[in-house]
């Protein structure tokens, strides 16, 4: 609860305004029992004459502040709202620090959890949540004082059943702790599930003929249902235990408050004002419980948030060499987790270097690291002459472009996922972009156009056209150094032989991994990998005329193949 609170510092002003408006409205509402009793009194006493003015008390009191309380929600709630984007914002900012091969052990669901639910839980805790325990801590006070006042005889007897109430909310909120915990948990379980289902819903409808995932989602649908009722037993238990003191504290009220009554004690007026007072415990005690229990939710939800931006980063801000412009990346004998051994690679500002090798030998690994997604290796990276570790990570990846194996596009409109790459381009650089890619005439046909919106992970477009699309963002950005990891796989043999054509007149390095032996036809260099290393090096012709791996690989696809 106290790290909970502490989220609050950064807002003290807020919170205290809005403490100081809820303790004037609070005061107002203890202040009605006392014109009640003061009425009363005059009835009693047969002034009848004087009960209009203590009625028009009430209502001047009712409406000045039920004015005021719109202000104390707009500095409690607001605070909440303004929290939950700051921790927001953080939880984003966090996600993009962490390194790539992180999310391959994290569910998507789980995640989606923190944003959604866990944020909740901590804006109504520390929302909702502190109003409650403002008009616990205000109302309660000052109503036993008041009832002191009164009778301290009759005050003591009617909050007997308070300190069992406190037991009482101890061993249940530790209990609502933990089962929401296991909820916010099995949530984020049953989010990753559904991600899965919509992602693959066109395996799910060629395979899953005799939904079987149906029957497992209704599994697990029930498993879910079932935690929420028992934390609904749990919360119904608290609220029951509430009432259950708080009416007993009015039955204590009746028997001796009524007894004191008929023997002088107190007079009628006080009597009523004392049965207000007791009325008005009512809500506080369930403000307590309802405190508790948010607080335990949010308690719940921070630990879970704080567990994942405590998360650190694999990948840093690196050193501190800023590169403006690209001349060369050599890399002398690396090694890494067992995938790369010994690897020797260099590349210049214009070349065009191909990769090639058979599947598994490392290829994607390597562009991987060369845009730093992974730092950590054995051997040497320099950069521009800048050892590795010298230079910023912002300026690696501004100075370098990966185009990943797998074509993933944002589901946004072709407009947008080409700014991504360029946001200062303009209309007609897209367009050249996509001309350069073999994409344009498809866009053309689009109803459309660029504003066309692609879809959940582009899957309106085909693999091919989601492939020239990401080329597109290639040619469109303004990266120096293009690294494309199997980025032509999806394209025919004139297409691609068009787009190759286009790269090489880019102005830009390339290097280019593909297991298509032709696609590197015209690269000034070829590296080839086999078992993570590095096995053979050349240019196209050399490579054949050694009749290594190469030569046996571009045997392997000869069929069918035009050299141009």
């Amino acid at each position: 609860m106290r790290e909970l609170l502490k989220l609050l510092i950064p807002y003290w002003k807020r919170v205290l305004a809005g403490f100081i408006i809820l303790l004037i409205v609070d005061l107002g509402q203890l202040v009605i029992p006392i014109f009640i009793k003061n009425a009363v009194d005059r009835l009693y006493l047969g002034k009848f004459s004087e009960v209009p003015i203590w009625a028009l008390y009430i209502l001047i009191v009712s409406l000045v502040f039920s004015f005021l309380r719109f202000f104390w929600r707009i500095f409690f709630i607001g605070t909440s709202r303004t929290l939950e984007k700051d921790i927001r914002t953080d939880l984003y900012e966090h996600l993009l620090k962490l390194h790539p091969h992180y999310f391959q052990s994290l569910k998507t669901g789980d995640v989606m959890a923190l944003f959604t639910n866990d944020l909740q839980a901590i804006n109504m805790a520390l929302g909702m949540g502190l109003v409650a325990i403002s008009d616990f801590l205000i109302y309660t006070s000052f109503s036993i004082v008041a009832m002191l006042v009164i009778s301290p005889k009759l005050t003591l007897m009617v909050i007997i059943p308070l300190p069992a109430l406190g037991i009482i909310m101890f061993f249940l909120g530790r209990k609502i702790h933990h089962q929401f915990l296991k909820i916010q948990d099995y949530f984020g379980y049953i989010t990753e599930w559904i991600r899965d289902i919509l992602s693959g819903i066109r395996v799910i409808k060629t395979y899953d003929t005799k939904g079987k995932l149906y029957d497992r989602y209704s599994e697990i649908s029930k498993e879910y249902l079932n935690m929420n009722i028992l934390m609904g037993a749990l919360d119904g238990s608290f609220n029951a235990s509430i009432f259950l003191f708080a009416y007993l504290s009015m039955a204590i009220l009746l028997l001796v408050g009524g007894t004191m009554t008929t023997t002088g004690s107190v007079s009628i007026g006080d009597y009523v004002a004392f049965g207000s007072y007791i009325g008005m415990m009512i809500w506080p005690m369930m403000a307590l419980g309802w405190f508790a229990n948010l607080v335990q939710r949010g308690s719940a939800s921070y630990r879970r948030i704080k567990e994942f931006l405590d998360t650190k980063p694999e990948i840093g801000k690196g050193g501190k060499v800023s590169i403006r412009k690209f001349d060369s990346i050599v890399v002398k004998n690396l090694s890494f987790s067992g995938i790369l051994r010994n690897v020797n690679f260099e590349v210049y500002n214009g070349e065009f270097i191909g990769i090639t090798g058979p599947t598994g030998s490392g290829k994607s690994v390597f562009l991987s690291i060369l845009a730093r997604f992974y730092s950590s290796f054995e051997g040497k990276i320099l950069i521009n002459d800048y050892d590795w570790k010298e230079v910023s990570t912002e300026s690696i990846r501004r100075t370098i472009f990966l185009v990943q194996q797998e074509p993933f596009v944002f589901s946004l409109s072709i407009r947008e996922n080409l700014r991504l790459a360029n946001p200062d381009a303009s209309e007609e650089d897209m367009l050249w972009a996509l001309r350069s890619a073999g994409l344009e005439e498809d866009i053309e046909n689009f109803p459309k156009g660029l504003d066309t919106i692609v879809g959940e992970r582009g899957y309106s477009l085909s693999g091919g056209q989601r492939q020239r699309l990401l080329l597109a963002m290639a040619f469109l950005s303004k990266s120096p150094l293009i690294l494309l990891d199997e980025s032509l796989s999806a394209l025919d043999s004139q297409t691609e032989r068009q787009v190759i054509s286009n790269l090489r007149n880019l102005g830009k390095t390339i290097v280019l991994v593909s297991h298509r032996i032709t696609s590197l036809y015209e690269c000034d260099r070829i590296y080839v990998f086999n078992r993570g290393r590095i096995v053979e090096v050349g240019n196209f012709n050399e490579l054949l005329n050694k009749e290594g791996i190469f030569y046996t690989l571009y045997s392997a696809q000869k069929e069918g193949i035009l050299i141009v």
